[in-house]
């Protein structure tokens, strides 16, 4: 008898009740969870009265995207402090590297500057050889005028690659101020820990 006493008491301390608000906002008390009733959130208690457990209701759509976009948020802010963290032991060692990267981006730039000036000059020669011919009344050949329109098709071309290293440059100071702000706020934040 006794057995049977304990069996039932522990079916009923397993079991479980959902209050919810239905449809129509009314509280129920069920053993029964409708699907309807999930989205708007419950409590689970004991039979005694006990609560279990709150679930709250769920978050409309636009709310769920705003949610998901701070989550993925949060998750890559957490991947680039592991990043800087694996990466640098200190603020002198992330200025180190951004003078490294800008010098190699400067190189770059001051070859396409001195690559510009060749063409340019190759330029001028081509057109004071034009210049000179029209001078003496001789007509400039269609071959002359197709390398001087090709050396200043050359020009442009070099000109926006320099204006691309250029942004590339600006670009590279900013992230790595970035990562110099947020390494020095992690050390800040890790000095507070200890």
């Amino acid at each position: 008898m006794l057995l049977i006493t304990l069996a039932v008491g522990s079916v009923q301390a397993d079991k479980v009740l959902y209050r919810y608000l239905d449809d129509k906002g009314q509280v129920v008390l069920n053993d029964k969870l409708p699907p309807s009733a999930a989205s708007r959130g419950y409590e689970i208690i004991r039979p005694d009265g006990r609560l279990v457990k709150s679930v709250d209701p769920a978050l409309p759509a636009d709310e769920m995207e705003a949610e998901r976009l701070r989550q993925e948020e949060k998750a890559a802010q957490q991947r680039w402090d592991e990043s800087l963290l694996l990466r640098y032991s200190s603020v002198a060692d992330i200025e180190d590297a951004k003078r490294r990267a800008l010098g190699d981006i400067q190189i770059r730039i001051s070859i396409l500057k001195g690559n510009l000036n060749y063409l340019k000059t190759q330029v001028e020669r081509e057109e004071a050889r034009a210049a000179e011919m029209e001078r003496r009344n001789q007509d400039v050949s269609q071959t002359q005028k197709d390398t001087i329109a090709t050396l200043k098709s050359q020009i442009a071309d070099v000109e926006d690659l320099i204006a691309i290293r250029e942004r590339e440059k600006s670009q590279t100071a900013k992230r790595f101020d970035r990562d110099i702000s947020r390494f020095s706020a992690l050390l800040e934040s890790i000095g507070r820990r200890r």
